[in-house]
């Protein structure tokens, strides 16, 4: 008997649904009573010194020393939660970035089974991503429902969500490329330009035009300087630390870009849901692996878009290798299942935790250009882990 025909409740995603909202406030509650929480706290003060009219993107010491390098329109995003007593705020921050990307998953054209397949999937990097409070459950999220927004024919509301993205984390923008795929392009283009430049001058309100002409000299300032990570993860990265090969990030980002877009030739494939979701899956991993910020939390984006070709294709032995390889190196390596031996003498310094999601990514392009992306697919119905 198949797993979910034999406990029906592993794809109901109502139990789901409210079982990430009680874990989410539990791992909330615990990282604020037990640990640390540097990033919310930079994020929550970014809308304080917007207000106050001060530089957001220098040094302030109730930020903990920790740089905030989004863009001011994010910074009136977290008015809200600034608000509030700071365990709300935190616990409230951290549920939009769970729940987001839950709804993002369960607005998907794909039949429960599968769904529940995606969120169990990536529920470990979501989880580290939440007790670091990072914004990666958002991003994810909202590209997903971009995704969505574009299946449903709403090329306005797809172009809202990308912008959002886009002034949360510049890399979001690469969500446009599933454009090519829908009709009503010159719509969908009107209310990027629209929606981009709403967004761009919301903080206004708060500032005044002469502060926040300053603040975004600054961030593109910050931005310019701003060195990569020590624990940061991608092809760079990892081509530095095992190969030592060190060339400018253009070099990778220029083949890499090209490559992604690649399988546009192929445009009798565009009426294929599994060929625009396959895509949509591509995106997921590259705006991670290509981005020489990106950290362990960041992952959850990446995973989520192998999570998305797991759940449409068939069990064979490199199948599930793969969804393994990056289940385990890629999303175990980063939680409290690998001793931290391990992880300090080899997954750390040799950046191991990119190189499923380069493998996977590497591979999702060949089945794409190559259109035997059919090959591997299930029947309607049936997922790879049942």
């Amino acid at each position: 008997m198949k797993l979910f025909e034999k406990y029906p409740v592993l794809h109901n995603l109502r139990v789901i649904g409210w079982t990430m909202f009680v874990l989410i406030v539990l791992a909330s509650l615990h990282r604020y009573y037990f640990s640390s929480f540097n990033n919310f706290n930079t994020f929550r003060f970014s809308f304080v010194n917007l207000l106050a009219g001060t530089d957001m993107y220098i040094l302030h010491p109730a930020q903990h020393e920790d740089l905030f390098k989004y863009s001011p329109t994010f910074a009136v995003f977290m008015a809200p939660f600034s608000m509030l007593p700071v365990v709300v705020g935190y616990t409230l921050w951290n549920l939009l970035n769970g729940m987001l990307l839950f709804l993002g998953v369960k607005g998907l054209k794909l039949d429960d089974k599968r769904k529940a397949v995606i969120l169990f999937f990536v529920f470990i990097e979501l989880l580290t991503s939440i007790q670091n409070s990072q914004s990666n459950g958002l991003m994810t999220g909202l590209i997903l429902l971009a995704f969505n927004a574009f299946e449903n024919k709403k090329p306005v509301l797809a172009a809202l969500f990308i912008c959002l993205g886009f002034y949360v984390k510049l890399f979001a923008l690469a969500a446009a490329l599933l454009f090519f795929f829908y009709d009503k392009k010159f719509r969908f283009i009107i209310a990027m330009a629209v929606w981009g430049v709403l967004l761009a001058v919301l903080p206004v309100v708060f500032s005044g035009y002469g502060s926040l002409l300053l603040q975004y000299k600054s961030w593109f300032h910050l931005l310019a300087i701003d060195p990569s990570h020590d624990l940061n993860f991608s092809v760079m990265t990892f081509m530095q630390r095992v190969f030592h090969v060190t060339l400018p990030d253009l070099y990778y980002l220029v083949p890499g870009a090209l490559l992604l877009m690649l399988p546009l030739i192929h445009r009798k494939q565009y009426e294929q849901f599994s060929f625009r979701l396959l895509l949509l899956a591509s995106i997921l991993i590259w705006v991670v692996i290509f981005n020489h910020k990106a950290e362990s939390p960041t992952f959850v984006i990446a995973v989520t878009g192998v999570a998305l070709w797991w759940s449409i294709v068939k069990n064979t032995p490199w199948t599930i290798f793969l969804a393994v390889f990056v289940f385990v190196i890629t999303g175990l390596t980063a939680s409290d299942l690998c001793p931290p031996a391990w992880r300090s003498a080899f997954f750390w310094p040799y950046a191991i935790k990119v190189l499923p999601c380069i493998v996977a990514w590497i591979y999702f392009t060949y089945l794409l250009v190559s259109r035997r992306y059919r090959e591997q697919l299930l029947p309607d119905g049936q997922t790879a882990a049942a």
